[in-house]
């Protein structure tokens, strides 16, 4: 068995550290628990099926994060004890027009037969949204995918935390050096990373979420995801409210206080999608999301001898885990489902 160190304790750093130890290896993380940290502000959305982004290596990625997670996360519970907050409870897809929701229906059908896991794709009529989401507007047109589902980063997070030490590995809350950890050292630093390595393409990004409550309390408790018109998404949270985002903000700081203009701006989309009841503010998320100009993240070797994972950006819950079984398998020279190379662009 080999010793590996792991610096950086976000979800694609723990999943990492987990499968490398649960086959007996010898794990270390060090992790600084910076504010700002993407997993803690991440909506955690499981549906990659309904992207219309053309990169053929990042959509392989996301189908087989998908694909892995209904495995990976009844492991993880099991060996555990503890919940994830996994949710497969569907995702109603939102179009401005009849033409594009048909346009879409046929796009996203068309993987299922590659991508069984995604289950059943329809149109829905509007009585069916108000049945899935009772405060939704019907004023768009919907498509339904089965398959979708959210995840909570923290609950993730604490799971992995916990299946790492199960599995004899360390978890320590200081900062290390490449140069200064044990073994082989795996550096996923997020945001972060640029303090050490100038990866290539990668940069970070302010992402802002609002957390809201609705004055009528009624909320089922697996409301399906809503992924709204453009870049915005509404998730149920374990708090029976629901979060809406995200804002997209490229930056070269690690300032994380909430912006009131983007509070304001996300409060009056909530307004859009929820128009029958009244919307009462309960707080903002922020976090710093490492992203690449083309989505598709960096997996490999830097030129320090150190590998290296990192801009994962919005898919970063759903590619993580998967990650983290390929690189462990790679790491310790067992046979991998993804090319990693394809990924490894320096």
């Amino acid at each position: 068995m080999s010793t590996f160190t792991v610096i950086g304790g976000g979800i694609a750093g723990a999943s990492i550290a987990y499968h490398l130890a649960k086959t007996g290896n010898t794990v270390t993380v060090f992790d600084r628990s910076d504010n700002g940290q993407a997993t803690s502000a991440s909506a955690g959305i499981i549906c990659p099926w309904v992207s219309q982004r053309r990169n053929k290596k990042w959509y392989r990625l996301v189908q087989e994060g998908a694909r892995y997670y209904p495995d990976f996360i009844q492991e993880l519970e099991e060996t555990t004890k503890q919940s994830t907050g996994y949710i497969r409870s569907g995702a109603i897809c939102l179009f401005k027009d009849d033409r594009i929701q048909q346009l879409a229906y046929e796009r996203i059908s068309a993987k299922q037969e590659a991508s069984p896991e995604m289950g059943e794709v329809r149109k829905l009529t509007k009585a069916e949204v108000k049945e899935m989401h009772p405060h939704l507007t019907t004023a768009y047109p919907a498509v339904f995918v089965e398959g979708g589902g959210q995840i909570s980063g923290d609950s993730l997070l604490s799971a992995l935390k916990e299946g790492i030490r199960l599995h004899g590995g360390k978890w320590i809350q200081q900062d290390v050096k490449p140069e200064d950890g044990e073994g082989t050292v795996i550096y996923t630093a997020g945001a972060w990373a640029s303090e050490c390595y100038q990866l290539p393409l990668v940069r970070h990004q302010r992402a802002e979420l609002l957390h809201l409550k609705l004055e009528n309390e009624y909320h089922k408790n697996e409301t399906p995801v809503v992924m709204g018109l453009g870049p915005m998404y509404i998730v149920g949270t374990d708090t029976k409210q629901f979060a809406i985002g995200t804002t997209h903000e490229d930056t070269t700081d690690f300032t994380v206080a909430p912006s009131e203009e983007n509070q304001q701006y996300l409060h009056n989309e909530a307004t859009r999608y929820f128009p029958e009841t009244n919307i009462q503010d309960q707080f903002m998320a922020v976090g710093l999301r490492p992203f690449t100009r083309d989505s598709l993240p960096y997996i490999g070797w830097t030129k320090d001898h150190v590998f290296a994972v990192n801009g994962l950006g919005s898919s970063g819950l759903t590619a993580a885990p998967v990650i983290g079984r390929e690189v462990a398998a790679y790491l310790t020279d067992k046979e991998t489902v993804l090319n990693l190379d394809d990924y490894a662009y320096f």
